[in-house]
């Protein structure tokens, strides 16, 4: 196995190992064979002391599974198993990670920005990017994603804006973006990676919903083969590891001491060792034979999507429709659009849970469905919820649907509350405070009604568009609560705030 590599240089496994190797997973399963008498953590003691219903749920095999590595044991084998990460992802270095694409993300922001410097970071970025902004001390200049209004889906980040962008801002040296989006669209990473590096910037993406793209041609840029400078990819988003289990990945001029450092600060020292078993075996898998199965839920995904487009009163939007190439959008991820039936997507979700079938999630609009990277289980899950999907077709094509424009109306273009979303996205807000000036002052409830002009405290990102509209250290506007207002009265969800019914908000004392 091999010896522990210096933290700034890249990781070489020292004997030979090839993509079929899962080493992690191999000591994890010596260790259980070994491991007869546990005079070791963890306390269930191979689940012997775990709660009879706990392991009639989880499994008795899973307890017996987490067992205890010695360190420098598990040092190294983490390190093969790293190292066959980055070759199969193309990166010069990748760390697994049991808290999720969080997680990296907070390291990330942590190793590679520093107090008050300017980063141009996409405007839906995930809540863990907000935090490791707040970490770190960065000072946000944001970039909106294009938006297609009828539609009412982020189409990613154009190059031509973030041009602007670094036009804008000449000082920032880096750039972070999400992508790909939830339902199906993503941002223009290679070249976004061209227009940072004209400018001297480097590009991290936050590919939690993309750990895949690496292994299938058709499908949109992988983020480190693009030229990134780092990546994040929850391997159990789309790939076949537990919840939890994701990488980290740096690409070229990336600060590996640094982030060797810090990944490490950020992670536990007690890991979950079936869980980046898991990581391990999913990496094995993609990396042999990802194209295959990619093929596979490839095609059941087009399937799916032609069929539903025949079911009276459901749309599915196609590259052409939303006016993006072919490869700018994750066909494995389906944004079903049910208004057509006069219910809303989260009613239409409801109905499919009752039935048995549980989609990704849902908005006023949609129903959200991911297909994940097993082509036998993709075909099948969708003629599953096809069928689901022509049941509730007939089952609410006899009751009494809402009024269409009622419906409708939160989507239409010409509403004006939607349309100051829009507008809140997609122009520069009066950042008063960085994210951490604002996580660090005193912060107060009061009344909604009272907070325009006030010095926000915490984000409030509506469902929909899933986009924030109010961010920490912004001033709030009237338009910003006209949007959350309406988005409640619908039946959204508010994602990021204290009180979810936005009567209140948290904003700066005295700001």
């Amino acid at each position: 196995m091999s010896p522990a590599a210096p933290a700034g240089e890249r990781v070489q496994p020292a004997r030979p190992l090839t993509q079929q190797a899962a080493p992690l997973l191999q000591a994890v399963r010596q260790a259980v064979y070994a491991s007869r008498i546990r005079a070791h953590g963890p306390g269930h003691t191979g689940g012997r002391a775990a709660a009879a219903d706990v392991r009639a749920v989880l499994g008795s095999d899973l307890f017996a599974a987490d067992v205890w590595l010695e360190t420098a044991h598990f040092d190294r084998v983490r390190r093969d198993a790293e190292a066959l990460a980055a070759e199969a992802w193309g990166a010069e270095r990748a760390w697994l990670l049991d808290g999720g694409s969080s997680s990296g993300n907070l390291a990330w922001c942590l190793a590679s920005l520093r107090e008050g410097e300017e980063v141009i970071v996409a405007r839906d970025a995930h809540v863990s990017i907000l935090n490791g902004l707040m970490l770190s001390g960065a000072r946000p200049r944001w970039v909106a994603p294009r938006m297609h209004h009828a539609l009412g889906i982020p189409l990613g980040i154009e190059a031509a804006d973030l041009e602007q962008a670094l036009r804008q801002y000449p000082n920032a040296r880096q750039v972070i973006v999400s992508s790909p989006g939830s339902a199906g669209p993503c941002t223009d990473v290679a070249g976004c990676v061209r227009v940072a590096a004209a400018h001297g910037a480097r590009l991290y993406c936050d590919q939690a919903w993309g750990a895949h793209l690496a292994f299938h041609e058709a499908l949109p840029d992988d983020a480190i083969a693009a030229g990134a400078a780092g990546a994040v990819v929850s391997v159990h988003k789309s790939g076949p590891a537990l919840s939890s289990g994701a990488l980290l990945l740096a690409g070229d001029g990336a600060d590996l001491a640094r982030l060797e450092h810090v990944v490490r600060a950020t992670q536990t020292t007690s890991p979950l060792l079936p869980l980046l078993a898991s990581v391990d075996a999913a990496r094995r898998d993609l990396a042999t034979s990802g194209r295959e199965r990619l093929d596979g839920v490839l095609a059941a995904a087009d399937w799916l999507a032609a069929q539903l487009r025949l079911v009276p009163g459901l749309y599915v939007a196609g590259t052409e429709d939303l006016g993006l190439p072919a490869r700018r959008v994750d066909p494995t991820k389906l944004a079903v659009d049910v208004s057509g039936f006069g219910y809303t997507g989260w009613e239409v979700a409801a109905v499919l849970r009752d039935g048995g079938t549980v989609p990704e999630g849902a908005d006023a609009r949609r129903v959200y469905l991911v297909l994940g990277c097993d082509p036998a289980t993709a075909l099948s899950t969708a003629s599953a919820v096809l069928a689901e999907l022509l049941d509730v077709s007939h089952l609410l094509a006899t009751s009494a649907p809402h009024d269409d424009q009622q419906l409708n109306g939160l989507y239409a273009p010409e509403n004006s509350a939607l349309s100051s979303a829009w507008d809140l996205i997609t122009s520069p807000a009066d950042q008063v405070l960085t994210p951490r000036q604002a996580h660090q002052a005193n912060a107060v409830p009061i009344p909604s009604q009272t907070a325009v002009g006030r010095v926000a405290a915490e984000p409030v990102t509506p469902y929909p568009p899933g986009v924030p509209v109010i961010l920490p250290g912004e001033r709030i506007t009237a338009a910003a609560l006209e949007v959350l207002a309406t988005v409640v009265t619908a039946g959204g969800h508010l994602h990021g705030c204290a009180d979810p019914t936005a009567e209140t908000l948290r904003v700066i004392e005295a700001s």
